[in-house]
């Protein structure tokens, strides 16, 4: 039989976190044992608790459904998934394309009684995890709602340190570094900007909080504590970390909590760096420089290759826009951000070119890729089905419809005249893991439909521009502030801006189409390059 062996470590402590090594080592002695053929092997590292996170497994996936597989085998079920939704919709896919799940510590039949042992195993694994998640989270929230402690990470705040290393139990001034921390506030409050602050810390060599070269984000993280931690002000759960679906990817999202959902901790928790008149004076001149920043600009399409298409072509960097004010007149240009780099490097030139002649040079260079696309008008209409959610969805739908007759079956059983009083505690004891198991699973499939509905946007996004393409080709039309991002994106646009004498040319533009484009086979496979040229 051929097969399939899954190999994973996770970040958490439990007994069967066992090596990779040492779960592939019996993996293939069980194989060996049952003559089967290892047909590949797949691991995924300290990943996320949704299956769906984990690359490896994804890959496997894939490969079992197009019939290249047999049977998957683990050595713990805990590998495989410890959510019992989780275990009941793949098992469930699985069958439906005759694969087996084989596990080598924790072997059950392959009947309707082996499975329901399984399940009741997956439980146990679900809630030794969550038992050890909710244990950590108690500590953790103990720490901070009884004790009034600061949640301490592994470094302390730059301008602070730990009384004790191990214990992290109070935090004092670190002299040295807040002195740094007046100096950069000061100079805010003076006006002076964010450019300025990070080329004095760097002129000065000055060690940056994470031991290398000041850059500019890093500057604005400081000026931002001003508005609390910096006063002594001490917060717990600033952040809320959420999971969302975004072009179809399951991604951390992080946000700011608003001031009256957080804890405030005990006054004199973190000691006062600087005053509140220079705290407020620096955050003025931050607040100042954000309205007039360019996205905030009242004509905020002046630039094209903005946020994230142009780059400098000696170190690699994102360049930003910038204004300069000459007799009067506004100029706009694109700018390299890191004035590391440039201190670091007496080699690397001060990188910039005017906005509106590389957004018209770059535009006009994708005009002419773009009458030369081969795009078939069938591949607008082409129904293109996500595998990757339409198959756990079916599986999902099945595996809820089989709960729900399930517990229908054991309502009933409960209205059986006679019952013993044993009979009926088991009856409602099982009746109970079958309600919670329902809630597990249609949570689930809602997530699965998150995921096929954030898809189906990005490929309808696709399609819209495939169509208007066409219709350029046919007709030809001024396109929109819009429709040049969407083509910038669409083909992967990036954009590296070199000195003038640069043997490789003033610019160069390389176009890369995601993968996701070439998948759905709405570009031919030969559209990718670079154009270099002076300008």
């Amino acid at each position: 039989m051929r097969v399939f062996i899954y190999l994973r470590v996770s970040t958490d402590d439990q007994e069967d976190n066992t090596s990779l090594e040492q779960q592939e080592i019996d993996c293939r002695n069980f194989c060996e044992t049952g003559d089967h053929y290892v047909a590949g092997v797949f691991q995924d590292v300290y990943t996320g608790s949704v299956w769906r996170d984990r690359k490896d497994f994804m890959r496997m996936r894939e490969r079992y459904m197009a019939g290249e597989a047999d049977a998957v085998i683990v050595r713990t079920y805990s590998r495989f998934t410890r959510m019992v939704a989780d275990y009941f919709v793949l098992t469930q896919e699985m069958r439906e394309y005759n694969v087996r799940l084989l596990c080598v510590k924790e072997q059950y039949d392959d009947t309707p009684l082996g499975r329901m042992l399984q399940a009741i195993q997956m439980g146990f694994n679900e809630q030794e995890r969550e038992t050890t998640r909710q244990r950590t989270i108690d500590g953790k929230r103990g720490r901070v709602t009884i004790k009034k402690q600061y949640l301490a990470g592994k470094k302390p705040p730059y301008g602070l340190k730990f009384d004790d290393e191990k214990v992290k139990g109070k935090l004092l001034i670190n002299e040295e570094e807040a002195q740094v921390v007046r100096d950069i506030l000061h100079m805010r409050a003076q006006k002076q900007t964010i450019y300025a602050i990070t080329k004095y810390l760097l002129d000065n060599n000055i060690p940056s909080p994470g031991g290398g070269r000041w850059n500019e984000r890093t500057v604005r993280i400081i000026i931002e504590r001003a508005s609390d931690m910096y006063r002594g002000i001490a917060y717990a759960y600033k952040y809320e970390f959420t999971k969302e679906y975004r072009d179809g990817k399951r991604i951390t999202v992080k946000r700011v909590r608003p001031v009256s959902a957080r804890l405030l901790l005990p006054e004199g928790t973190i000691p006062r760096i600087i005053d509140d008149e220079t705290a407020r004076l620096a955050l003025a001149a931050a607040a100042i420089n954000t309205r007039e920043a360019s996205r905030h600009n009242p004509n905020p399409e002046d630039a094209l290759l903005r946020s994230g298409y142009i780059w400098c072509g000696q170190c690699g960097c994102s360049m930003s826009m910038h204004k300069k004010t000459k007799k009067g007149v506004v100029y706009l240009h694109y700018r390299c951000v890191s004035i590391g780099r440039v201190a670091k490097n007496p080699n690397h030139d001060h990188i910039e070119i005017g906005v509106p002649k590389i957004d018209r040079i770059v535009w006009d260079y994708i005009l002419e890729v773009l009458r030369d696309l081969e795009i078939i008008e069938t591949a607008v209409n082409t129904i293109l089905e996500p595998d990757d959610f339409s198959s756990p969805e079916k599986a999902a739908v099945k595996t809820i419809d089989e709960c729900k007759m399930l517990i229908d079956q054991y309502r009933e059983d409960l209205k059986t005249t006679g019952l013993s009083k044993g009979t009926r505690a088991v009856l409602l004891e099982d009746l109970g893991k079958q309600t919670d198991l329902l809630e597990e699973l249609e949570r689930e499939l809602a997530a699965i439909h998150a995921g096929k509905q954030s898809f189906e946007k990005v490929l309808a996004e696709y399609r819209d521009f495939v169509a208007w393409c066409q219709e350029f080709k046919r007709h030809g039309q001024e396109a929109s502030y819009k429709r040049k991002r969407d083509a910038l994106r669409f083909l992967g646009v990036s954009v590296y801006i070199n000195n003038e004498n640069s043997p490789q040319g003033r610019y160069v533009i390389r176009l890369a189409p995601p993968e996701l484009i070439r998948s759905l086979k709405l570009l031919p496979g030969n559209i990718a390059g670079t154009s270099s040229r002076s300008g």
